[in-house]
């Protein structure tokens, strides 16, 4: 791990005014006594955030106030920031994915943050409920990012309706693939979940308000079962192959080897280098089926529930992580839509790219964020590889992953 330690004098005397009055719902930071305040705020980030964030806060620096230090954590933050709270150290903020939600909420490690109905109003909604658990929001989201197809369009000038579609339009271009989406030799239950959900297979059970039951797993559903005997025609057909990986999705696309590309906006950074013409679009569905729902993926603020400034952290995510200016500049820097809807239509006009994503992320759905997620990936994975390569039928591949996911879920 590597970790970069930036101390900023910041945020205004003000600030600590309205947090000292605006209290907190969380029992460890609310009460009739005055808060007590540390003189520092400190907030753990990646790589990518914490360069922002150093230079956002350096904007309160002429206001004499409460000094913010960033550290840059590398890899295992989300590890970090568990085993620090556990020991009732670690930052009062910590900035990350929506889906360790469940698991931070779990082992009390994050406070719960109340948003008012106009700051929620002001929030895309499904980034507001991917923080949530169990009714309560432990998060403020600042970025959105989903999967969509990104199409060359000299191989392929018109964006395909249905996969099927897809699937003629790549044989119809002679490359040497049909369509690049990583699945390796272990699968990759993220890339493969929009044809999953296609199909009409879940993971969990929701209960149509967001909270997903543990118990209720959707892998061998009809749903699933026919997903899974799509991923086995695919790979018969060789259209899916367990040989595409992180290593050459991008860049067998860029060198005009697939007319298609199953990615995220991490990708661009390379399909623009290498001076296509290209479309970034839906990913479709199957013909009759349903829509093909990414995932997504939300990046937000946590207040740690052992934070020393807590009543002030809870102000600072409140209300300066939800300005235009600190959400243009977290975009710009990952290549993720906003969260705050004025700074998501700011960021979107000018970059059809942006649009494209924007657009493909409409039918998407929140990663689930409960700790029964961690026993998915890696048997839906396997269950995937052994579909496309024919180690398994559709349905066996399907039924295996379910009772592994069971067995360790205790559904």
């Amino acid at each position: 791990m590597r970790r970069r330690t930036l101390g900023i004098t910041a945020v205004s005397a003000a600030a600590l005014g309205a947090a000292a009055a605006c209290g907190s719902d969380d029992g460890d930071t609310a009460g009739g006594d005055a808060p007590e305040f540390s003189g520092e705020l400190v907030i753990w980030a990646d790589e990518t955030r914490t360069p922002v964030l150093k230079e956002f806060v350096k904007n309160f620096e002429q206001q004499v106030g409460v000094k913010v230090t960033v550290e840059e954590h590398v890899e295992t933050l989300r590890e970090d920031y568990l085993t620090a709270t556990e020991q009732g150290q670690g930052p009062d903020i910590v900035v990350g994915a929506h889906d360790w939600a469940g698991q931070y909420a779990g082992a009390g490690a994050v406070a719960n943050i109340t948003l008012t109905a106009d700051q929620q109003a002001s929030l895309n909604e499904t980034a507001v409920k991917a923080f949530t658990v169990d009714g309560n929001v432990y998060g403020v989201p600042y970025a959105l990012e989903n999967l969509a197809l990104i199409r060359n369009t000299d191989l392929a000038p018109e964006a395909p309706a249905t996969f099927e579609e897809l699937v003629e339009a790549g044989k119809a271009a002679g490359t040497d693939e049909v369509v690049m989406m990583e699945v390796s030799v272990n699968g990759n239950a993220y890339n493969a979940y929009p044809l999953f959900s296609s199909m009409g297979g879940y993971l969990f059970k929701d209960d149509g308000t967001g909270t997903l039951d543990p118990t209720d797993v959707g892998v061998d559903s009809p749903g699933g079962v026919a997903a899974f005997e799509k991923f086995a025609e695919l790979g018969a057909d060789g259209v899916l192959k367990t040989t595409y990986d992180a290593t050459n999705c991008t860049p067998f696309f860029v060198d005009g080897k697939t007319a298609f590309l199953i990615s995220g906006p991490w990708a661009l950074t390379d399909v623009q280098g290498a001076g296509l013409n290209y479309e970034v679009t839906a990913i479709p569905g199957f013909a009759g089926q349903g829509p093909a729902a990414p995932f997504l993926g939300v990046q937000g603020f946590y207040v740690s529930s052992k934070a020393k400034n807590a009543v002030f952290a809870q102000e600072f995510v409140s209300n300066y992580v939800l300005t235009e200016d600190l959400q243009l500049k977290l975009a710009e820097a990952g290549g993720r839509v906003p969260a705050l809807t004025a700074a998501a239509e700011t960021y979107t006009a000018g970059s059809a790219d942006a649009q494209g994503f924007a657009a493909a992320g409409e039918n998407a759905v929140p990663m689930p964020n409960i700790p029964a997620m961690d026993a998915v990936w890696e048997p839906f994975g396997r269950a995937e590889a052994d579909a496309i390569d024919g180690a398994s039928t559709g349905a066996e591949a399907a039924a295996t992953a379910a009772q592994t996911i069971r067995d360790a879920v205790g559904a």
